[in-house]
């Protein structure tokens, strides 16, 4: 008897020392305007942060892309009359030495980002440019159109490489969006009015096809795991692997939402809207976690969220970008509660 009792209290101190090393979770997570940049003279539609967290650089509606620098908020470089329509795109490429525009129309240029000078063009088919996304690798060239096609092209040669088509075209409306898985084996499609569509990449085949409603952004996990959609004030979350609906965050936004971010770890999701609103969302709870009403004075078109998720970006019609400091704390501590409990079985005992 007395061996047992002894057996018996040795393991629940056991139990208890083991016990007291698991740690509940709680998250600080701070939002906080750091910079409001300032000199466009339309709306912004897109921005790009270089890797480094070093500057940005903004396309807008008034045919100018800008640098800035963001340490001390100011204009570095301006090229006026880079596109004579809009400019909807910018990307950075080849580590930040290289940086892709595109308008509201058909000519792609490539800039040198140290000297500011065009390096290249090229024209993209017969029909206007509505969105674009690269592959990992930096080759290929993936552009939606306002005619609902989607073309590829060899980005050192500028030369077309294919199309995808489901009938005449890939979508019988305007691509709003494209994602890429990190393979890229597969491409994800939206369009503003009649679906999602995922293709295989390789093949150029279609492989699943979702009809929805207005569909305006598209984004995927890097793990390849999930991918979110941007509708009428709507978010919705996707099984990639089951291709199925999972979730739909209902009235995310009082207006269109019109883009998404997804943090390196995929552990949170930024959006904006018209509405004017930037919301962080935590998609183990799908619960908000910051908001930022109207901080700009128009439309939000587009956000981003730096590498190391220090950063989010947002461009907007009231002519400015904006840079939010994130910061993010995940801060364990003693589960207090479980130890009380064990501890009573101990003395009970």
């Amino acid at each position: 008897i007395i061996y047992n009792m002894y057996t018996k209290a040795l393991f629940c101190l056991v139990l208890v020392i083991n016990l007291c090393m698991l740690q509940s979770q709680e998250v600080d997570i701070k939002l906080n305007l750091a910079k409001t940049f300032k000199g466009h003279t339309d709306s912004v539609r897109t921005s790009v942060l270089s890797q480094d967290n070093k500057f940005i650089v903004s396309g807008s509606d008034d045919q100018s892309i800008r640098f800035w620098d963001i340490e001390s908020g100011q204009q570095t470089h301006v090229i006026e009359d880079a596109h004579n329509a809009r400019i909807i795109g910018l990307r950075l490429i080849q580590n930040d030495k290289f940086l892709l525009s595109f308008p509201s129309g058909k000519e792609v240029k490539v800039w040198n980002v140290e000297n500011k000078q065009l390096e290249s063009s090229f024209t993209i088919g017969d029909d206007t440019v509505s969105t674009n996304i690269l592959t990992s690798d930096e080759k290929l060239l993936i552009v939606g159109t306002k005619q609902g096609k989607i073309f590829v092209y060899d980005l050192e040669s500028g030369t077309q490489k294919f199309e995808f088509k489901d009938g005449q075209y890939a979508h019988m409306n305007q691509i709003q969006s494209l994602a890429l898985t990190s393979d890229n084996k597969f491409l994800i499609s939206v369009s503003e009015y009649d679906s999602i569509k995922i293709w295989d990449f390789g093949k150029q085949e279609l492989i699943s096809f979702f009809p929805t409603g207005h569909v305006y952004y598209v984004v995927i996990s890097s793990d390849d795991k999930y991918f979110f959609t941007a509708g009428d004030k709507n978010i919705k979350v996707w099984n990639f692997n089951k291709k199925e609906w999972v979730h739909t965050f209902e009235n995310s936004h009082t207006d269109i939402v019109t883009g998404l971010a997804l943090t390196s770890d995929n552990k949170y999701l930024a959006s904006v809207s018209y509405d004017k609103n930037l919301k962080l969302w935590d998609l183990s709870t799908r619960k908000v976690v910051q908001i930022k009403w109207e901080d700009h004075q128009s439309s939000i078109f587009s956000v981003l969220i730096s590498k190391d998720n220090s950063y989010i970006v947002t461009s907007s019609a009231d002519k400015t970008v904006k840079l939010w400091s994130l910061q993010i704390k995940e801060q364990k501590r003693p589960s207090t509660f479980l130890n009380s409990v064990i501890a009573l079985s101990l003395i009970h005992i």
